[in-house]
């Protein structure tokens, strides 16, 4: 087949000081009619001068461009430009500034009334009629790149060429221009090619995803071709995982152009992790004997000293930032950069392939790791950063229809989860569209304790509402636009959409499971292995800058730092509503008292316990994230790595748990527990339900469910993970309830 565009060995080289530069080599590109192309590379690899000669802006050096079998030597009607600035004439109305275009275009061809009608139309496609008369000065940034958008569409171009059109834009903002873009071009079938640096928009937008190599020189490193059915749906695309591949590919390809990869360093680790069990079943990557070697090996000295770690705004991202803030980092010897990051996907990947060395994870993040249902490369946590922390919120107007089914308690889970049913049932009788319920990443403490509140009472989490993933960041804004109708997201959020008047909070995350573990710090099993000294003195580090955040008097300074636009970017008032012991659920009522919304050091709440991973796994079990008989009790000491705990915190003075397991479910209020250097206190744990979780039996706990959505069978899991007599022994120590 003839290609409709044909970039053909495009070569171009520039006249400098120092001689000449060549900026692009060889590059050659076939584009066919109504494919959607993405160019994608590090700055300096030569995008906006492929999109420049295409537009005939620039002449190659060598090869040149042919649309339609004609050679591409000047600007034309049929290729229209959208820049990054909208480039808008500031004295012409949002009308003036299309009609402009098309009298240019079209002024030989269409009457008067014609141009007219058809400047209306394009306006129409990017939902910009309301605002005709306007100047450039009275519309918001989205407004203006929509105009001029509609400006480039009006021209009936052939090849439409996107130069970062969206990439000044706030989340939302750009978020709804992607989806005009999508809709405009499927009704249209234009051919586009757009330059970005976002990878989420490349994949979700494009046909094919052509990288650039890093310049000069720059040339086509490698294409990938995405093969997802249109029209594509956001939401749903989250937990696709052929989407999460193509994501991990351009990630890695841009990392790999980033920096050269410690392959010495890799290539020996691999090596001395060579299986030793040719029968381990593939599911769960063993890579204890090839850690436990790496250790024995090393020295006191630290392997790497400069550190990336990642972290998303959140309050319990303060771990990560007091350590670098207070200097506990730099008293262990480590300067360390921190990188926010916009979703959890993104710290997933980023790990995976070495661009971040540690990263603040969700709790069962390393757990899905280790199973073959999810991407990335096999990963581990030895310290919990904090318990609770998270909310549950609904919009206003769902408020409003769950007070209107009067139900008591709605200020208790029981009851909140009562009248939402109600409202659901009611919906479902009327014909309505599932409610759209959103929460942070799909193997994460929020959608497991969403999931276990909605199934409390009787409402299945995949057949009576909608679950999708949106960033924490995003969630009020997705709120705020009636995309969702509610959220489990961590602070500040909740008290962000609360504050707004956008939404009431029916539940903070303590009132479903007291206490429960919330993020922890997660590296690569490869990292670990590579880095044992350094890994213990970032352990080390966080477990002290824990200990400052949770004394009572610093916990406003906390609030300060980390309202910093580099970090939470979050108003310092509104941080402290939950940082400081209180929580508020609505905005026509004061905050309550909630000493324990956010937990950092007490009740050993950096222990890595292996009973929190035990229960992490019943749950990606019952909602079918595991897709094959697994022993549980393995995997979970394979991710979870106490001993690494105890080794970090052995100069530090502290009491560590002598077991690794323990029940849940059992105490309303603070209890005591063997310690090493005597009892140590822990928190309440108990279910909202009374349910109860006993380590020794986690089959027979995940049987016990209701509502449940098993991808494996109990039987299955059963036949794998007998009882373990070791821990029901071990929970019959003695144990001190304090009053």
């Amino acid at each position: 087949m003839s290609s409709y565009l044909n970039i053909d060995h495009v070569s171009i080289t520039f006249p400098t000081d120092n001689g000449p530069l060549n900026v692009l080599k060889d590059v050659d590109l076939k584009v066919q009619q109504g494919e959607f192309i993405s160019l994608i590379g590090h700055s300096g690899c030569g995008k906006s001068t492929v999109l420049n000669i295409v537009a005939g802006l620039l002449r190659a050096t060598e090869g040149g461009v042919i649309l339609e079998e004609k050679e591409v030597t000047e600007p034309g009607p049929d290729r229209a430009v959208v820049f990054q600035n909208h480039s808008l004439l500031p004295w012409l109305t949002v009308y003036d500034n299309v009609r402009l275009a098309v009298d240019q275009v079209f002024k030989k061809t269409k009457s008067r009334p014609e141009r007219h009608k058809w400047t209306l139309h394009n306006l129409e496609l990017v939902h910009m009629s309301h605002a005709l008369e306007r100047k450039p000065d009275e519309i918001s940034g989205g407004m203006k790149q929509r105009v001029g958008i509609a400006r480039a569409l009006a021209m009936e171009p052939k090849v439409l060429l996107m130069d970062e059109p969206f990439g000044a834009l706030d989340s939302l903002t750009r978020t709804h221009m992607q989806d005009s873009l999508m809709e405009i071009q499927a009704r249209l079938n234009n051919t586009v090619i757009m330059i970005t640096h976002d990878v989420d928009e490349a994949v979700l937008l494009s046909d094919r995803i052509v990288m650039m190599s890093n310049g000069p020189s720059a040339t086509v490193g490698e294409i990938l071709n995405i093969d997802l059915p249109k029209p594509r749906n956001r939401l749903a695309l989250a937990e696709n995982p052929v989407y999460n591949h193509y994501r991990a590919e351009v990630v890695r390809f841009l990392h790999e152009r980033h920096h050269a990869p410690e392959e010495e360093t890799l290539a020996a680790a691999t090596e001395t992790a060579e299986p030793q069990e040719q029968t381990r079943s593939a599911t769960v990557v063993d890579l204890s004997a090839w850690i436990q070697s790496a250790q024995s090996l090393s020295t006191r000295h630290l392997e790497k000293r400069e550190l990336t770690l990642g972290f998303i705004p959140l309050t319990d991202c303060a771990p990560l930032v007091i350590a670098k803030e207070k200097g506990f980092f730099a008293a262990e010897g480590l300067q360390v950069e921190l990188s926010r990051e916009n979703s959890w996907a993104n710290i997933r990947d980023k790990v995976s392939i070495g661009m971040l060395d540690g990263a603040q994870m969700l709790a069962a993040m390393p757990l899905a790791s280790a199973c073959s249902n999810s991407p990335g490369v096999p990963m581990i946590t030895s310290m919990s950063l904090d318990l609770n922390g998270n909310g549950i919120t609904v919009s206003r107007d769902l408020y409003r229809r769950m007070q209107e089914t009067g139900e008591p308690g709605l200020d208790t889970p029981a009851g909140s989860g009562r009248a939402l049913k109600r409202v659901i049932e009611a919906n479902q009788a009327a014909g309505g569209k599932p409610l759209m319920f959103a929460t942070v990443f799909p193997y994460s403490t929020h959608n497991y304790l969403l999931r276990y509140w909605l199934a409390s009472a009787g409402i299945d989490p995949d057949k009576d509402i909608q679950l999708t993933v949106v960033p924490p960041p995003q969630m009020v804004n997705y709120l705020q636009a009636g995309v969702i109708s509610g959220f489990c997201v961590g602070e500040p959020w909740n008290t962000m959409a609360v504050c707004n008047d956008l939404g009431h909070t029916l539940a903070a995350s303590y009132d479903i499971w007291n206490n429960h573990p919330e993020k922890v710090f997660g590296v690569a099993s490869y990292w670990a292995a590579a880095n044992p000294n350094t890994h213990l003195a970032v352990l080390s580090a966080l477990i002290k800058a824990c200990q400052w955040i949770d004394a009572t008097e610093n916990r406003r300074q906390v609030c300060e730092i980390l309202s910093l636009g580099r970090y939470v970017n979050a108003p310092q008032e509104i941080l402290e509503k939950s940082m400081l012991g209180t929580f508020q659920f609505n905005k026509l009522q004061s905050p309550e008292e909630r000493p324990d919304f956010n937990v950092f050091s007490r009740y050993s709440a950096n222990f890595p316990w292996r009973s929190h991973a035990l229960w992490f796994l019943t749950q990606m079990a019952r909602w079918g994230q595991i897709q094959q008989p697994l022993d549980l009790r393995k995997v979970a000491e394979r991710v979870y790595r106490p001993e690494l705990y105890r080794k970090a915190a052995a100069g530090l003075g502290m009491s560590l748990p002598v077991h690794d397991y323990k029940d849940e479910g059992l105490h309303a209020t603070r209890w005591t527990t063997p310690g090493q250097q005597g009892s140590i206190e822990l928190g309440a744990d108990r279910f909202f339900d009374g349910k109860t979780f006993y380590a020794a039996d986690p089959v027979g706990y995940l049987r016990g469910m209701e509502v449940k959505r098993l991808a494996v069978g109990v039987d299955e899991f059963k036949a794998v993970n007998k009882p373990d007599t070791r821990y029901v022994q071990q929970n019959k120590v003695s144990e001190e309830v304090i009053p």
